[in-house]
Parts: structure tokens; sequence; C-alpha cells
């Protein structure tokens, strides 16, 4: 099970990046040492449509590190997407 986790986390998914159609919200933490903040930057670029935000002291757990702050940044999300539809 170990080495399906590990091909699928290694796998390079950059070419299905550009073709993503709906709004997309990267969350990222600042701290977070097991995927780089430069990994989101990256997926920002290459996906259409799509925002990185970066919580400040969040590891790679930042949606529970700053929950918070986290679920302001989803539902204002959210309702925008809701607002263009």
């Amino acid at each position: 099970m170990q080495q399906t986790l590990v091909k699928v986390v290694n796998e390079d998914l950059q070419h299905l990046m550009p073709k993503i159609q709906v709004p997309t919200l990267l969350v990222w933490g600042e701290k977070d040492d097991d995927t780089p903040v430069s990994h989101g930057q990256t997926m920002e670029k290459l996906i259409p449509n799509s925002g990185l935000v970066v919580l400040k002291g969040a590891g790679h757990f930042a949606y529970l590190d700053n929950l918070q702050e986290f679920l302001i940044i989803v539902n204002n999300f959210l309702e925008k997407d809701k607002e263009a539809h």
C-alpha cells in the first residue's frame, strides 16, 4: 500500500492542470514542509481561473492549523462562485 501511495504522490500531473475548467481555490500553509508553497504557485499558474491563498504560520494541514481563517476564505470563494452563476 505504501508503494502505491508513493507512486501516486510522485506522479507529475502538471499536464492536466490547464484542462481544469472550473474556478479553483488553492489553500496552502506557509510552513508546509511536505508540499512547499512553490508547488501551489506553479499550480496557480497552470490552472486557469485559479487563486492561491497562503495561510500564515500554517503547515501541511493548513485548514486545521488556521480553521477560522480557512472557513472564511472558502465561504468567500463559494459565495463569489455562486454569484457568478
